[in-house]
């Protein structure tokens, strides 16, 4: 069962609460038009009753000497008045001679046409009664007669109540069975969902294998495809994880060594020159752990995983390529290489995180440095076009076209590099790039030497 947390009911429990209170309100709908229904049928029994009454005293009603008679035997009046529930009472009455016999109190009503009947509620004696009403010209007379007929409603009542009763266990049984078949119908409804959350429950911390999707219906699909977007995403971020502990540990094993036996060797350095030059070395040991730490955590920034932390928005180029240039020129003239700048007059405006931006031009400036020839030429390049480009270009020994597809993966070195790169720039371009949706390009630098890597952005924004 789907339980949420705290003292929150179960889905299935509150899906059938619902449901239950749904039916509490069609039995009492039901409840309600079964009584009107029934108390219709007891009203139909007994007007028929009070009309066959009406029409049997109206055959008492006749004319005598130019006046209206009833003639009904006190017996029969007894008898006909006779009931152990209700109270009945008429009313003969005409309209030249008012009252004839019966109850007076009782009213007479509106008209009615001769021969016609009337059947309504209204009040005796402070008491509601069922009236029904004829009206007859008897003979010669020329006076018309109302003969009324009313009669309390305890029998209607009773009447209604039992078949109300009647009814209550049939439509009781009715309602058991709806509410079976609604927890049937809500268990059966919610397998789909207690099914995947029975998969989830039984898989160990370390399996983040995609939910099967066949079989489940449309709406538990989608929550299985969200939950295994969920679960990719998550397995993709361990998997970064990993492989940066495993490649930084792997990675700063051979500097930090390096660092202790430089260092141990100062230690027992027998003089002052040996101990400088201990110190030295100890020195560029330290750089490059401190460049390894940097790049390795260029590279856990630049993880396709990262990308929601990206803060993008219009990035000039031209203002950049100085800016990071200008960062690089020190280390260019302790190799006396002539450094250049070549970028358009105005600006050119991409869109990209500049922070990452400029990661990606440190490590192609970097890898130029490196790689080139001493005393030679690294340029950057900026190109205002469709799509507008950023190159460096350096004039060392190049790149073999058989070495061309592997210099981006992780720590790839040619083979007899003379740098001491860490075989991460490159990996960090790339990563960089596609972050941006922007291309690569790895070409032979001009005059066939060295070479040019060159970053194709998006059209201009």
């Amino acid at each position: 069962m789907l339980v949420q947390t705290g003292s929150r009911a179960s889905l299935r429990v509150r899906m059938l609460l619902r449901l239950a209170a749904v039916l509490a309100v069609l039995l009492g709908l039901d409840g309600v038009v079964s009584y009107l229904t029934a108390l219709h049928f007891a009203n139909l029994v007994y007007d028929r009753w009070l009309i066959d009454s009406t029409r049997s005293l109206a055959q008492a009603v006749r004319p005598e000497h130019g006046r209206i008679q009833f003639d009904v035997p006190r017996v029969a009046l007894e008898i006909f008045q006779f009931d152990e529930v209700d109270e009945t009472y008429f009313k003969v009455s005409s309209r030249g001679q008012g009252f004839i016999a019966g109850e007076r109190a009782l009213p007479d009503g509106a008209p009615i046409a001769t021969g016609g009947l009337r059947l309504t509620y209204t009040s005796l004696n402070g008491e509601r009664v069922r009236l029904v009403s004829t009206s007859l010209s008897p003979g010669s007379a020329g006076d018309p007669v109302t003969v009324s007929v009313a009669e309390t409603l305890k029998k209607r009542s009773t009447l209604a109540e039992e078949i109300l009763l009647g009814m209550a266990a049939p439509q009781t049984a009715l309602l058991g069975i709806a509410a079976l078949l609604a927890w049937l119908g809500v268990s059966r409804g919610l397998k789909p969902l207690t099914d995947l959350a029975a998969q989830i429950e039984a898989r160990g911390q370390s399996n983040l294998a995609p939910v099967p999707l066949g079989g489940m219906p449309r709406e538990t699909r989608v929550l299985a495809a969200r939950i295994n977007h969920l679960l990719g995403h998550l397995d993709r971020t361990l998997r970064a994880q990993k492989r940066f502990v495993a490649d930084a540990a792997h990675q700063l094993r051979t500097p930090l060594a390096a660092v202790l036996l430089h260092a141990e060797a100062a230690e027992r350095a027998p003089d002052m020159p040996g101990a400088r030059e201990a110190l030295r070395a100890l020195h560029r040991s330290v750089e490059r752990a401190a460049r390894l730490s940097q790049q390795l955590l260029a590279l856990a920034r630049t993880d396709p995983e990262a990308s929601l932390a990206m803060q993008m928005g219009p990035v000039d180029l031209v203002a950049l390529a100085r800016r990071t240039g200008e960062e690089w020129i020190p280390r260019a003239l302790a190799r006396d290489i002539d450094f250049g700048l070549v970028v358009p007059e105005e600006p050119v405006i991409v869109h990209g995180d500049e922070r990452l931006l400029g990661e990606l031009l440190s490590n192609l400036i970097d890898n130029a440095l490196r790689y080139g020839n001493a005393s030679g030429h690294v340029t950057v390049r900026v190109e205002a076009a469709t799509r507008p480009a950023l190159s460096v270009q350096d004039d060392g020994p190049g790149i073999p076209l058989q070495e061309r597809a592997k210099i981006f993966e992780r720590f790839y070195r040619l083979p007899g590099a003379s740098g001491e790169g860490c075989g991460l720039g490159l990996a960090i371009v790339e990563e960089i790039a596609n972050l941006h949706r922007c291309e690569v390009e790895l070409t032979t630098g001009s005059d066939n030497r060295g070479s040019r890597f060159t970053v194709h952005f998006g059209s201009l924004t």
